[in-house]
């Protein structure tokens, strides 16, 4: 049987038209209501939440001037005892009343700067360093300056280090015998010298006592003039040769005392290589 084409209907064959699109608007959709409240209630909880914190730390300031001005009036921390340390010449006492501290101070109210100021203000003190022991107790560890003589300043008598330097007045309460120093004229370029003399008279080295010299003297003329009030003996050692000198001294002073005429000499004196030993109801030499 025969089939019958229609070429009649062209363009029918193989035809495909796509669909149309729908074209979307170029305006964003507004946000919708309970976006908006959901982002309100974000702002105000953070807002809560730093409220909240501010009160916190207000609180704990205001709890913690609280707490400090309990503990700084309780007895519990009422300073019960005070340890000094490296005091020589200063007495407990007379260290804490430079202090300005007292036993039943609170220990918390007491300031550490304020007392190691006063008493590096007091002439005796060179250097002090103190620890809080909690509840109530204060360690004070200082260095004093050292007195070796005594000078006289516009006349009155003070206490003066190795130097020659004044440390304080001589003080009654605060007594101690030591030899007085002068420094006659034209001699005191060799005041810079005085802290070895000083030393090297207090090592030992002569058979004399550091606390039996009553006098001593620097002078351009005859060097260190030791004078010796209990014995009313005079030393004068030539300082040109300071060492040399001072062993030559010592041997002569062993060689009076071996043959017992110490007791007769009045003073000795060395010089370089020279030495002078005057007795008793002799003239002194020039």
């Amino acid at each position: 049987m025969a089939i019958k084409v229609d070429r009649s209907r062209k363009g029918r064959r193989n035809t495909y038209k796509a669909p149309r699109r729908a074209t979307q608007s170029a305006t964003p959709a507004p946000a919708s209501a309970a976006t908006a409240k959901a982002g309100l209630r974000g702002i105000l909880m953070d807002v809560l939440i730093a409220l909240a914190a501010i009160a916190v730390l207000l609180g704990i300031g205001i709890g913690s001037l609280q707490l400090y001005s309990l503990a700084t009036t309780s007895d519990f921390f009422a300073t019960q005892y005070v340890d000094v340390q490296g005091n020589t010449r200063l007495s407990k006492e007379m260290v804490m009343r430079f202090a300005g501290l007292k036993l039943g101070d609170n220990s918390l109210a007491v300031s550490i700067t304020r007392m190691e100021h006063a008493l590096l203000s007091t002439p005796w003190v060179e250097a002090v360093s103190i620890k809080r022991h909690l509840p109530g107790g204060f360690e004070i560890q200082l260095r004093e300056r050292m007195p070796s003589f005594w000078v006289l300043k516009d006349g009155t008598l003070y206490y003066a280090n190795e130097a020659g330097e004044p440390i304080a007045q001589v003080e009654s309460r605060n007594f101690l015998p030591l030899p007085t120093l002068k420094v006659e004229e034209g001699a005191q370029d060799e005041l810079a010298l005085l802290p070895m003399y000083s030393r090297d008279l207090q090592s030992g080295e002569l058979p004399v006592e550091f606390s039996a010299i009553s006098g001593l003297t620097i002078s351009s003329e005859h060097g260190v003039e030791l004078y010796l009030g209990e014995r009313d003996l005079r030393l004068s050692i030539a300082t040109g040769d300071w060492k040399k000198n001072m062993q030559r001294m010592r041997l002569t002073l062993a060689d009076l005392a071996r043959r017992k005429e110490l007791g007769s000499v009045r003073e000795v004196r060395v010089s370089d290589e020279s030495v002078w030993v005057i007795m008793s109801g002799q003239r002194s030499q020039p």
